[in-house]
């Protein structure tokens, strides 16, 4: 484990800006208008007049104060039942405001939890799940996206703020005309404002990969999985310093960026200070020349130091909206890169090409280079290959020989940095990927565990086929998991996952039999690819399972392309075709009895296995 401090950075810049806070504030705005446009009507319109009734009963204690040194008893009555009924209704207003802001806030989290699974899930790509400085941005979002609800209260209490300054302006100056230019003192104090919340925002995506890291080591010390190896090798202190000195060096920069802004806010707040002492002594020498009462005098005061909490509290507000926007930022970012993504991989659903009902020919890569976006190290480099119809190809190699980028190309989840993909001839950009992948089907070593029902864990494999609980039951004895429904406790209907009421958590081998059979599901897939599902299965497993899939695509319809990924060369030995990745290309390939009597890297790799079963 590293030294939070050694981090590295990307080798390529941080990929596209991220939006401007305005650009941002309108999308969220129209969001929340989108969810209750009642609702977010109401909160823009409460919100403000909430702020207003300080600064209205300063201008009725004016009148209460005048009517007092006439001695007027109605116009005294009168003005002390405006301020009664002002300062009531601001708060009748402002506690019905707050029931309705948090109502609100609710449906718009929800709508933007929802929003936020559509983009990313929906998008058809993989680089924002797994490019690191992609993830950086990604990270703050998890983590803060309800901030994004707050963002139509903080605008309407910004308003609010700005309001009740423009509204005590009007009235300092029906007292002396020069007052009004009291607020360009505040100036200053609003564009530090404005600053210093650019900059925070700056640290927080500078930070985000040290936040990441935090996060990673608690969870190594919080989750089960990985609780076992930190017992056995005592590695919890080692966390703990770790985590600490993680935190430590993120805190400090961030905290130095704070500390920054804070000290200019305070010659900011110095410089406005100034203006304060200049409208009192403009004001009393207004009162001792004649020119003003006392009931000036009053409203004056009670302004100016108003005018003073206006000044902080529309900074405060300025800063807390600029905040939202920020996380609004990143969520507005992920659904332009996902727009992006679906404008420039794959081919639109009016535009596409029609996905063969089954394949004729091939699947080829001709010339294929790839190089992971935001990175420099090419990973695969002119690999040409093809994958005949209705034939079993294995691909095997060592760890890092590019097997799962491969399959990653086949399934549309990235495009080639160059080359071609073709399935009968067709490049595989001119299709919809939508319409292509719902053709493509598999298992995957880093398989999800969809903690369901066991029926529902098996039927997501082909939830537009709405597979009964026959289909279900065949898929699972297919995978070598048919006795799992015996001695679950519900069989299909058993909840699995240990954290859940009534939940039963299976053995790694049991998960990857259940996601096995998820790949099964589908009746006519023309891609099958099974990327070392079978890892936690021991070889004669492994070897039988394979044999099972190889045989049952013989069978399909769709005369479909089979793709065995494996590092066990001994289990892919009945495969039609194997190739034998090495270095960032193909270093041979053919039938397994062609390999082993040409000797090369094939054989000598399956001989050293096959040595260790003897």
């Amino acid at each position: 484990m590293s030294s939070p401090t050694s981090a590295g950075t990307p080798d390529t810049g941080r990929g596209s800006a991220l939006p401007g806070l305005a650009r941002t504030l309108v999308y969220t705005v129209r969001a929340a208008f989108r969810t209750d446009a009642r609702l977010a009507l109401v909160t823009l319109t409460l919100a403000p007049a909430a702020w207003l009734d300080g600064t209205l009963a300063a201008l009725f204690l004016k009148f209460l104060t005048d009517a007092a040194l006439a001695h007027d008893g109605v116009a005294v009555v009168v003005a002390v039942s405006t301020l009664v009924v002002t300062l009531a209704g601001g708060w009748v207003t402002a506690s019905f405001g707050r029931r309705l802001q948090h109502t609100l806030q609710e449906k718009a989290g929800v709508a933007l939890e929802d929003e936020l699974i559509q983009v990313s899930a929906g998008t058809p790509t993989l680089q924002h799940l797994e490019r690191s400085d992609y993830l950086d941005r990604l990270d703050p979002l998890r983590k803060e996206a309800w901030i994004v609800h707050w963002t139509l209260e903080s605008l309407a209490q910004t308003l609010g703020a700005l309001a009740q300054t423009v509204l005590t302006i009007a009235l300092l100056a029906s007292v002396q005309p020069v007052l009004a230019l009291l607020p360009v003192f505040g100036i200053p104090a609003l564009l530090v404002g404005r600053a210093a919340a650019l900059r925070e925002r700056d640290a927080q995506e500078a930070t985000g990969e040290l936040r990441r890291r935090q996060h990673h080591l608690v969870t190594l010390a919080t989750n089960a999985s990985p609780g076992k190896e930190v017992r056995v090798f005592g590695i919890g202190d080692r966390l703990l310093r770790l985590s600490r000195e993680t935190w430590r060096v993120e805190h400090a920069r961030r905290t130095r960026v704070a500390w920054v802004g804070a000290g200019w806010q305070v010659v900011a707040s110095a410089f406005f200070a100034v203006g304060f002492v200049g409208a009192l002594v403009v004001v009393g020498n207004a009162v001792a020349a004649g020119l003003a009462g006392v009931g000036d005098l009053a409203l004056a005061l009670v302004l100016a130091a108003t005018m003073s909490g206006n000044v902080g509290m529309v900074v405060s507000m300025f800063q807390w909206l600029a905040g939202c926007l920020a996380v609004g930022s990143r969520f507005l970012w992920l659904v332009d890169h996902a727009r992006d993504e679906h404008r420039t991989v794959g081919a639109s659903p009016a535009t596409a090409a029609r996905v063969p009902d089954r394949l004729r020919d091939a699947i080829e890569l001709a010339e294929v280079t790839f190089t992971y976006p935001g990175t420099s190290r090419v990973v695969l480099d002119k690999v040409s290959l093809r994958l005949p119809a209705g034939r079993v190809v294995a691909l095997v190699g060592a760890n890092g020989a590019g097997k799962t980028t491969l399959v990653k190309l086949l399934c549309g989840m990235y495009a080639p940095t160059s080359g071609s993909i073709r399935v009968d001839g067709t490049d595989l950009t001119e299709f919809d990927l939508t319409q292509w992948r719902a053709r493509c089907t598999g298992a995957f070593q880093d398989h999800a565990r969809f903690e369901v029902t066991l029926r529902e864990a098996v039927a997501i494999g082909d939830l537009d086929g709405g597979p009964g609980e026959r289909a279900v039951a065949d898929a699972l004895e297919a995978a070598g998991a048919g006795t799992l429904v015996d001695v679950l406790p519900n069989g299909l209907s058993t909840q699995l996952g240990p954290t859940w009421p009534g939940g039963t958590d299976l053995s790694g081998g049991q998960w990857q039999k259940v996601a096995l059979a998820r790949g099964l599901m589908r009746p006519e897939p023309l891609l099958t690819v099974l990327d070392e599902p079978t890892a936690s299965l021991d070889a004669p497993t492994e070897e039988a399972l394979f044999a099972g899939y190889a045989a049952q695509s013989g069978t399909r319809g769709a005369h479909a392309v089979t793709l065995l990924v494996s590092h066990r060369f001994s289990t892919v030995r009945t495969a039609d075709h194997i190739v034998v990745l090495a270095g960032t290309g193909v270093a041979e390939q053919g039938s397994h009895e062609e390999l082993v009597a040409r000797g090369g890297t094939y054989a000598q790799l399956y001989e050293l296995q096959a040595r260790g079963y003897r």
